[in-house]
Formats: C-alpha cells, structure tokens, sequence
C-alpha cells in the first residue's frame, strides 16, 4: 500500500508524456511479476453500487439524459462482457447507469485520467487501462481482462476501440477481442447500441450471445455477427432521435459533430482525431471513403479529368 501511494505521488509530479510511459511500465512490471492478476473483486463491486449513483447525479445535473428504449437481457450466472457502439460525449458513464451490473472498464490510453478525479472514480470502480499501440501493454490487458472474467467479474468493453466520427457509418469494424474472450473464458457478451442527440442519450441492451460449442478460429466470423448484431439495435435506437431532412443539414454538419465530440471537455483531454484514425481498426480487404477518394487531393482538374469529379462542372461537359 506504502509503495503504491508513493508510486502515485511520483507519477503526479511528473509532466505528460512522462507520466503515461511511466504508468505503462508499472502495468508492465506487475504484469512480468504476477501475470494478470485482479483483486479485490467485492470492494470494486461496492465501490461501484456507491459511485453509480453519484454519477448519475452529476450527468443530470450537467444537462445530460439518460432513456434506455428496451433492455432484452437475461439473468446469467456466467460473466458478461458488454458491448456498446461508442458514440462520444460521456457515452461511457452513461453505459455504467444503463448497464446497473458492476463492471470493469477497458479503457484506450487514458492520458490525463491517470491524473483527473475522474480517472480515480475509475480506479475505484475498476479497470484496464491500456495503450492501444503497444503490443506489450495489449498483451498485459488482456491477460488482467482474463483473469477479471474467470473470478466472474463483468467488463464493459468498447468493441470498435475508439469513437466512431463516421458521417454515415452505424459503427466502426470491430476488434475481434470481445468475441475472442467470450469464447476462451465461458463469457456471454450483450451487445448494446446507443443513439444520441446532443445531451440525451438512447440505449437498447440486445439479447445475451452465448458463445457455447464455438471453435477459438471462428472469431472473426463470430465478430462479423456481433457487428450485425449491434448494427441493428442501433438502427432501431435511431428510430428514436428527432427526424431531420436531408436539406435541413449544413454544409459542415460532419465537421460540428466532430468537433463536439473534441470540446466536450475543451482544455481537459488531448485526444485527436489522428489519434481516432491511428487506432480504429482496418480489416484486410476492405478500402474505406477517406483511402478510395485519397486521389481528389493530388488531382489538377482539367478537361480530360473532370469525369472524375463531376460531369456537370462549369465549363466541361462530355
């Protein structure tokens, strides 16, 4: 205990980036000496029943609703990994007061949150932070993630890994881990989508997915389900947000909802939209817009071009 307040009290003196490496090499050497090891499951779980509420007084407080629009889970004895679409905003906090269960977090490089009160609420609540572009640090994870699942402990586990700032994507491709666990650990996951408008948040938790008689190689197909899965309570959950039209959009609406997402906490947070596009993820085969329409950048419109952008630009015609 003496040796981990002093570890903390080191690491808050220390500037940023320092203090990340320096907390990714603590996980590191625990994870080298005790493998992934969780513990004190009973305090984390009570930690939470106190926190939840507190939490849902302070997002009330600060404007933000909650409406969950249909929960279809079942009651399990087995461990649960929960999966939401991760549409920014405070989309996490949210998912803890729509979910109720005690759950762990995994969370992708929390950079300030080591330091935030935040981050300690976290802490109490329990998670597994982790770097998302060091194999190490992944490798570390998931054996905690493991180890949590095996005592019988739930996670709240974001498949798609990063916020998803497509103008017209429901989600992004999802990490193959989710399933991965599920299988290796006896898991159930209940995929949960989320629509949001603004400050107001829709949840619809979908129908546990028992993973039982599923071989270890399927997991990519099994993924490619879950995203299916998911895809469709999310569909019905925007069914649900105020109707727009199409005309009614502006020109920069992608561009506002992005930027929502960034100064939500203004000041506080430093994580980027390159950050966003460096961590999704990117099945092999499969070309994205931004990669397909890369050529509009480096292209001189000219007569013999001008197909290639618009056949009805002034001054060509074909």
């Amino acid at each position: 205990m003496i040796n981990s307040l002093r570890s903390f009290i080191h690491m808050l003196r220390l500037p940023k980036p320092d203090y990340e490496t320096y907390c990714r090499e603590k996980r590191l050497e625990r994870f080298e000496k005790y493998g992934g090891r969780v513990r004190h499951l009973p305090l984390h779980a009570l930690a939470h029943r106190i926190l939840v509420p507190l939490m849902k007084a302070e997002l009330y407080l600060g404007g933000n609703r909650l409406t969950v629009l249909r929960d279809d889970r079942r009651p399990t004895v087995r461990p649960v990994i929960f999966c939401p679409t991760h549409i920014g905003g405070v989309d996490i906090e949210m998912s803890f007061l729509a979910i109720k269960n005690p759950c762990w977090l995994v969370l992708g490089d929390p950079r300030e949150l080591y330091k935030d009160i935040n981050g300690m609420m976290l802490q109490m609540n329990g998670w597994i932070p982790l770097d998302v572009l060091e194999k190490a640090d992944r490798t570390a994870a998931k054996a905690q993630m493991k180890a949590l699942l095996q005592k019988g402990g739930n996670l709240l586990l974001f498949p798609e890994g990063v916020q998803n700032i497509s103008p017209n994507a429901l989600l992004g491709h999802p990490y193959a881990g989710a399933v991965d666990l599920a299988i290796t650990c006896g898991a159930e996951i209940v995929p949960i989508a989320i629509g949001r408008d603004g400050d107001r948040y829709y949840f619809i938790l979908g129908k546990n997915i028992s993973y039982d008689g599923c071989a270890y190689e399927e997991r990519f197909r099994l993924t490619d389900e879950l995203r299916d899965r998911m895809a469709a309570l999310k569909w019905e959950a925007i069914e649900h947000l105020p109707a727009i039209r199409r005309n009614e959009l502006s020109d920069t609406a992608c561009d506002d909802f992005i930027r929502s997402i960034f100064d939500l906490n203004a000041g506080e947070y430093t994580f980027t939209v390159d950050d966003i596009r460096a961590e999704e993820f990117h099945p092999k085969g499969i070309t994205e817009p931004a990669e397909a329409f890369a050529f509009l950048d480096r292209l001189i419109p000219c007569r013999e071009n001008a197909f290639l952008l618009n056949r009805h630009l002034s001054g060509f015609s074909y």
